[in-house]
């Protein structure tokens, strides 16, 4: 009987398809201007937490950018992206100067399945400074 449940979808699945718009085109439908300012860009092997989430039991080497997307110059979008050389190797030689992380990796990295968990945290002061708000201030975040 549980199984027919299942097949009649019955029983909800612990799983959500989620559409992810592009930043700049978001910003665009809300009658807004765009803006994207580069923070930082660093190649690196990240730290325990960071490197179980892109490398798994292994370390790898990384690239880190930082960015803030913008809504008519207000804060939209603070968006700190790492990336695994081993899928992504041009992001090596890629500056992220003027094409966001984000951008580039919808454009090079086809996504067909992933985990995404959202969570509600309190802005740290250099989020709060790059955001506009006060520190410790909540925020949604997501990380993959």
């Amino acid at each position: 009987m549980f199984a027919r449940a299942i097949q009649r979808n019955l029983i909800p699945r612990n799983r959500a398809t989620v559409d992810i718009p592009v930043i700049r085109q978001e910003v665009a439908t809300l009658g807004m201007s765009y803006g994207y300012r580069h923070l930082s860009h660093a190649q690196v092997t990240p730290l325990h937490g960071v490197a179980f989430r892109n490398c798994g039991d292994a370390p790898c080497d990384c690239v880190n950018v930082t960015a803030l997307h913008q809504a008519s110059r207000a804060p939209f979008v603070f968006e700190p992206r790492w990336i695994n050389l081993q899928i992504a190797p041009a992001a090596a030689t890629q500056d992220f100067k003027t094409t966001s992380a984000y951008k580039w990796l919808l454009a090079r990295v086809p996504i067909s399945h992933g985990k995404i968990r959202f969570v509600a945290e309190a802005t740290s002061p250099d989020e709060a400074r790059l955001l506009g708000n006060d520190p410790g201030a909540p925020f949604l975040s997501w990380s993959d």
